[in-house]
């Protein structure tokens, strides 16, 4: 069984919470990042989700902190009516757990590992891509470094997009 090593690209709402531990659990996954972004909630709550649920369910794996908004215009205010007040659902997250994001922002941190590991690395995006936007912008060349990128992105009903 072939296993893939992921960087997963997210903004930690209650569904992408849900597929870092499928992530976490698949024996054919490698998960050797995480990166946030803004969307589901700020930034600061979803690299706060992130680096709790990291710790919650036990993942010996960096998170770096991403995008606080887009790279055109201003972000839109996060959906709490679908993820609630904190992001994930309002589930209650302890003041006193001990996660530390990478000093690295995630598009750094994205660059770095694909040098460190070419053709090996899958990113799994599931926010705003503009950690990677940011990523290409400064290095153009981890194009080749990259084994595949799977997002599911895309918007409709906002921004003039119907």
């Amino acid at each position: 069984m072939a296993v893939h090593k992921v960087i997963f690209d997210t903004d930690p709402g209650v569904d992408d919470a849900m597929a870092l531990l499928f992530l976490h659990l698949s024996p054919q996954v490698d998960l050797v990042g995480v990166v946030t972004t803004f969307g589901n909630g700020t930034i600061d709550q979803t690299t706060r989700n992130a680096l709790y649920l990291v710790e919650r369910f036990g993942m010996n794996v960096p998170v770096a902190r991403g995008a606080a908004k887009p790279l055109v215009g201003e972000p839109l205010d996060p959906p709490d009516f679908v993820h609630g007040q904190n992001a994930l659902g309002n589930v209650p997250i302890p003041d006193d757990f001990e996660g530390k994001a990478d000093p690295r922002p995630a598009h750094r941190f994205i660059i770095d590992l694909l040098r460190a590991s070419p053709g090996e690395i899958t990113i799994v995006a599931v926010g705003r891509m503009t950690n990677l936007a940011l990523a290409l912008r400064e290095a153009p060349d981890i194009v080749r470094l990259v084994k595949q990128i799977v997002i599911m992105g895309g918007a409709f009903g906002i921004s003039g997009v119907q």
